[in-house]
């Protein structure tokens, strides 16, 4: 019955008064649950079965695809040092301060969230996978020791024999990488991808955090601290390219005239060996020209000694400079996924059950009032 034919008697015995549309009596209330009791008991074993099958294939499936336990490793660092001696510079943070910012972005990739997606790089990556690292008391390359101990042959190379029997013979630069090779790099940053995160913990902080999630332990650290020093290491050379071109420009410079320098002074000294009594006035002149070559290149040779040493000085103020706060701490946090096949097939079965018990009550009642 619906809620809008029901109606009550008023206190008077007089005729009945129809319920407003948005109650329902208790009396509907009790016949509705005495319903729901006999469908339930119609159907308690199609309900159960359901709930078997569904909670069955989420147990089988957890035990096929069992996930293997995963070591988190953090490593918290600083960036700092590498600043311009410009004012300019010092305005600008200042601005940045107070929200008062230029209308463009900081073009430089070691600035911001540029840092952030520069430091999960597929370069970047693949420098820090091509290194000798020492783990066990045994040098490896460390692309080498991911394969074997990250999983990736057990679940993305398991049908392919070529993939899971592969290694590296020896450390490549990208452009010598084969077809094969290349596809084993693009796999394996696509799940590194995944593993690794690079996050600033406070906004307001310079403070950066590295983090990896691998199946093995001395993976996970060692791909940290491999990787950091990978950054900083590309991180000076970029920072400093200009600075350290005029800097090899100078010191060739210095070297070409220490060259001069020493064949002026020799053919000097030759000179006036052969010279010694010299008193004809030509002779003087020619005397007096190498010496004062030889005192002029003297002079811009320290000159360009000078500006070769301030510009090393140089090189060593712009190089960045990596504090490691927090390094990687043994043994790492294990996290052991736990499964929830079974359970999700439990509850798969329950709707299940429900929706075919829904169709069966409804065919019912149709074929009863037919």
């Amino acid at each position: 019955m619906s809620a809008t034919n029901l109606t009550t008697t008023d206190t008077n015995g007089l005729a009945p008064k129809a319920l407003p549309p948005d109650q329902i009596s208790p009396k509907s209330v009790v016949v509705r649950l005495f319903k729901i009791k006999d469908v339930a008991r119609r159907n308690w074993k199609l309900l159960l079965i359901m709930v078997a099958i569904g909670g069955t294939i989420g147990f089988i499936y957890d035990i096929t695809h069992k996930k293997q336990p995963v070591y988190n490793a953090t490593m918290t660092f600083n960036l700092g040092g590498g600043s311009s001696n410009s004012s300019f510079g010092d305005l600008s943070a200042l601005a940045g301060a107070f929200g008062l910012s230029q209308g463009a972005p900081d073009a430089s990739i070691f600035v911001g969230d540029n840092f952030l997606i520069y430091a999960k790089s597929r370069p970047v990556v693949d420098k820090t996978l091509m290194k000798t690292v020492k783990i066990d008391g045994r040098d490896t390359l460390l692309v080498n020791y991911y394969i074997r101990h990250s999983g990736i042959r057990d679940e993305e190379w398991e049908d392919s024999d070529s993939l899971r029997s592969f290694y590296f013979t020896r450390s490549k630069k990208p452009e010598e990488y084969t077809k094969l090779e290349r596809i084993v790099m693009s796999q394996i940053y696509a799940r590194i991808k995944g593993e690794m995160s690079v996050t600033q913990p406070e906004r307001k902080s310079s403070f950066m955090e590295l983090r990896s999630a691998m199946q093995d332990e001395m993976l996970a650290a060692s791909f940290l601290e491999n990787h950091l020093a990978t950054i900083e290491q590309d991180y000076r050379q970029k920072q400093t390219k200009k600075t350290s071109e005029m800097y090899e420009l100078l010191r060739t410079r210095a070297d070409s005239i220490a060259r001069i320098l020493t064949g002026t002074e020799n053919k000097l000294a030759q000179y006036m060996d052969q010279n010694q009594q010299m008193v004809v006035a030509q002779g003087q002149i020619t005397q007096t020209k190498l010496t004062r070559n030889s005192t002029f290149l003297s002079t811009i040779y320290y000159q360009a000694l000078q500006n070769a040493e301030n510009m090393r000085l140089s090189l060593i103020r712009e190089a960045p400079l990596f504090t490691i706060i927090e390094p990687v701490e043994l043994p790492l946090y294990k996290e052991i996924i736990t499964p929830v096949g079974m359970q999700a097939g439990i509850a798969l079965g329950l709707i299940l059950a429900f929706i075919i018990i829904f169709l069966r009550e409804t065919y019912r009642s149709v074929m009863r009032e037919g």
